[in-house]
């Protein structure tokens, strides 16, 4: 799950009040050391003094998501997937090359590779 929070340094005591509630209702319990809070600010003072107030860790470049990374500059967002996938595909298709498999069966390979 993906959450956003405007002000994170304030809200964050909230945050982790709502998910004791959520924990206490469902039964079951969200691992905040394991939880990775994305800061997007250029200010390394405000940085720091989340870093200090929150319990969770926090990602300083980049992190992954649904098998996608997501960099902290939506500029690199191209680069760090769409290069990357493609090169894999043209690995896959190179080895698979020799396999003696019908159309469709290659159509389903390059889906297993493009659908993680």
């Amino acid at each position: 799950m993906i959450l956003y929070t405007e002000n994170p340094k304030d809200s964050t005591r909230k945050l982790l009040e709502l998910i004791n509630e959520y924990n206490k209702v469902a039964g079951y319990k969200i691992n905040t050391q394991k939880s990775i809070a994305f800061l997007y600010t250029n200010n390394e003072k405000i940085e720091r003094e989340i870093k200090e107030t929150i319990s969770f860790t926090v990602a300083m470049k980049r992190i992954k998501y649904l098998g996608i990374n997501l960099p902290k500059e939506t500029k690199d967002l191209y680069i760090e997937n769409y290069k990357t996938l493609v090169k894999v595909i043209k690995e896959d298709t190179n080895r698979w090359r020799n396999i003696p498999c019908s159309w469709t069966g290659r159509i389903n390979i390059v889906k297993m590779s493009i659908l993680p």
